[in-house]
């Protein structure tokens, strides 16, 4: 049975391939780390200055997760914000805060075949997912809207959105 709201499927694609990207970053990046048991090594990613580089991935990925599995009204137009938004940092454009993430991306990309692979898999789920706008405004709008979920979503608020 087809969705009424396909895009949601893809957004589903589309977290799951960010997440094999995160997995193969975390790969690659234990054989520089020292050792650690798995919840050493989650406290770390979470908290030492070292792994903040991190954030903005697995951030956006669980921004992407709430927001599917408590946003049913989340609209196309800001489907295609996320797939931007992901894009964006996964092939440099990002706001200076991404930065130092996609400086160590850029550098696993390069050096290591399973991240590059990961990194080649979610750019093809993120083409499934709607384009943004054509309009300035309607896009810009879209972000708006896709910053200020995340916000809600991230302080605990479950309430919709208004456009």
């Amino acid at each position: 049975m087809p969705s009424d709201h396909p895009w949601l499927d893809s957004l589903r694609e589309t977290s799951a391939a960010l997440q094999t990207v995160l997995g193969a970053v975390l790969e690659a990046e234990s054989h520089f780390a020292p050792p650690a048991s798995p919840v050493q090594r989650l406290h770390q990613i979470t908290n030492s200055p070292e792994w903040a580089w991190l954030q903005p991935l697995y951030r956006l990925i669980a921004d992407i997760d709430h927001a599917l599995a408590y946003a049913n009204d989340l609209p196309e137009s800001e489907s295609a914000a996320i797939g931007a938004h992901a894009r964006e940092l996964l092939s440099g454009g990002s706001v200076p805060a991404e930065q130092e993430f996609l400086s160590h991306y850029r550098a696993l990309l390069q050096t290591d075949p399973a991240v590059a692979m990961a990194h080649a898999a979610a750019l093809r789920a993120l083409q499934a997912l709607p384009p943004e706008a054509t309009n300035q405004s309607e896009r810009l709008h879209a972000r708006h809207q896709w910053n200020e979920r995340r916000r809600f979503l991230r302080t605990g608020q479950r309430g919709q959105l208004t456009s």
